[in-house]
């Protein structure tokens, strides 16, 4: 991937990053009243989700620090930001599924 590129995906997660992590309080939230246990298994999940997205936002920001790159005015649409957030959501619950599907079978 070449440096431009590079630089608009940070930018991009910089913007669409921190609504990733709302979205994911907003539901934990709305779940946390229940007790019925698998909303709560969804609500782990949202927190493993959620130290996840926020060591991402992190190691963003401080590349951008790096590079000495400010965020402006980043234009992306509405459907794009559904698509990342839902991308990333996606890619994270995977991975927390891959980890137990992984600890299952060596136990």
């Amino acid at each position: 991937m070449n440096q431009t590129a590079t630089n608009e995906v940070l930018l991009r997660n910089s913007v669409l990053l921190p609504n990733t992590l709302s979205m994911i309080e907003n539901e934990a939230r709305t779940l946390s009243a229940s007790k019925d246990p698998i909303r709560r298994l969804y609500i782990s999940a949202a927190k493993v989700i959620h130290v996840r997205l926020t060591k991402e936002l992190a190691d963003v920001r401080k590349e951008l620090r790096q590079r000495g790159i400010r965020a402006e005015k980043v234009d992306i649409s509405r459907e794009e930001a559904k698509a990342f957030i839902a991308e990333k959501i996606g890619w994270h619950m995977q991975g927390i599924v891959n980890e137990l599907q992984h600890n299952a079978k060596n136990r």
